[in-house]
């Protein structure tokens, strides 16, 4: 008897401790937890603060571009704002490589036009075909030429009732594809154009997407600027094929030059930087949980852009320094190491991710660049009967101003060739002067992280 009571005096004493225990960490626990949440909060105040005071602003609806009237919005022609299908016959066609645009090379129209079931091998009677399925088949067509006139291109997407990125994408990604689609049926059609000597067509099919894409890059996500990349890409397409085969005037020249100058990726990129931060992570961050983890997590995020990712586009010199953008990809891995302790979590996770779009912008707008240099060069030889000795020479006459290389912020490289024709290069992202080589992957494309990025006519 004597010894159960002696177990169960013990057994109380061990319970008692426990009980101790546990009411102390739970204690601690809560003590830890309201001091990392005024920590954190405190934290994230000051540096809220003193960023307000160099003039950020942390309202992200400053960033969503003003909304126009629908009757001055092409966005709004039923193909966009209904999401009408586009057909293209080259859904399960073996359609042959085709190298980029920097070659200069346009569609080869006869597969286009026994795709739509017209055999030729005359490519002029092939473009008349492409022109007259595209023409009768596609209802939007008569759409787009009502819509002519309409200034603007904004395509009214509600970014205040979304929270996180992953919603972003998922509304606007199918949009995002059907305008991709847009552009490859203009590119065709405006291909044909240039082959049956339709170059005014040609030119009115590119002002349809050059305004689609202004309003791509009016938008204040990161996505909408990747999609940009791509249609700018497309657009560039034909210019170039109706530079090679000189089928442009020195009037159309003109007005395409002036359109490739409006072109600044440099800014459009660097301020979806900053709507990825403003709309899609800050918000998030308001509700995490526990709150002083959510804002340390919040304030380790803002410092990191701020030092590893706004700084890689210089708009003040428009440059785009890849030895600053390496470093900064280490800085980045720097703090990857215990992230979840240092709350760097979300640091490791997503920053990585934006530091390629940086290259691309690079690539992107040194392409628009090059085609605009090309369209004065094609200027002068149609004045002079032959390509200058120097870009200098372009000046006043048929450039009012000429771009510089992005990589090095030092006039682009280029030289006649001995065939009467051109090379036009930058550095590229390896910032070597290969001497006008591009370099070139297993599949025949282009490599953009070596060799010199060119704009060179075929042989």
């Amino acid at each position: 008897m004597e010894t159960t009571v002696k177990q169960t005096s013990r057994l109380k004493k061990i319970f008692r401790r426990i009980v101790f225990i546990l009411v102390a960490l739970i204690t601690f626990g809560a003590l830890f937890l309201a001091e990392e949440d005024w920590r954190g909060s405190r934290a994230w105040n000051r540096y809220k603060h003193d960023m307000e005071a160099k003039g950020r602003s942390f309202d992200p609806v400053a960033l969503i571009p003003p909304k126009v009237p629908d009757d001055q919005n092409l966005a709004m022609i039923p193909f966009f704002a209904q999401g009408e299908d586009i057909h293209l016959p080259d859904q399960g066609l073996n359609l042959p490589h085709r190298p980029g645009w920097h070659y200069g090379l346009a569609s080869d129209l006869t597969i286009w036009s026994q795709a739509y079931g017209h055999a030729t091998t005359n490519s002029t009677q092939a473009a008349s075909n492409v022109l007259e399925a595209l023409n009768k088949k596609e209802p939007w067509r008569a759409e787009l030429e009502s819509a002519g006139a309409r200034p603007y291109c904004n395509f009214h997407i509600d970014y205040t009732n979304w929270d996180t990125s992953s919603n972003v994408q998922a509304a606007t990604m199918q949009q995002f594809i059907h305008i991709k689609w847009f552009f490859r049926v203009l590119l065709l059609r405006s291909e044909a154009e240039l082959v049956a000597g339709q170059s005014d067509g040609a030119l009115r099919d590119l002002e349809f997407m050059q305004r689609v894409n202004n309003g791509l890059r009016d938008e204040p996500l990161l996505i909408s600027q990747l999609v940009g990349y791509a249609t700018t890409e497309i657009l560039l397409q034909p210019i170039a094929q109706g530079l090679v085969e000189h089928r442009w005037s020195d009037g159309q020249l003109k007005i395409l030059e002036e359109r490739l100058q409006k072109i600044d990726l440099l800014s459009s990129t660097k301020r979806c930087f900053e709507g990825e931060r403003d709309f899609c992570l800050n918000p998030f961050f308001t509700g995490f949980k526990p709150r002083g983890w959510g804002r340390m997590e919040q304030l380790n995020f803002n410092r990191a852009l701020d030092d590893t990712i706004l700084p890689r586009i210089d708009l003040l010199s428009r440059r785009i320094d890849p030895a600053l953008n390496n470093s900064c990809d280490l800085a980045i891995a720097q703090l990857s190491p215990g992230a979840f302790i240092h709350h760097r979590l979300f640091v490791s996770m997503t920053l990585p991710s934006y530091g390629s779009s940086s290259m691309k912008t690079a690539a992107t707008q040194t392409d628009v660049d090059e085609v605009m240099i090309a369209c004065a060069l094609e200027r002068f030889r149609l004045a002079q009967g032959h390509y200058p000795n120097s870009l200098d020479d372009l000046m006043p006459q048929f450039a009012s101003a000429l771009p510089h290389d992005i990589i090095t912020a030092q006039p682009f490289h280029y030289r006649r060739t001995s065939d009467g024709k051109f090379v036009l290069y930058s550095v590229g992202w390896n910032g070597t002067d290969d001497g006008g080589t591009m370099a070139t992957n297993k599949a025949g494309n282009q490599d953009v992280l070596r060799g010199d990025w060119v704009l060179e006519y075929p042989q």
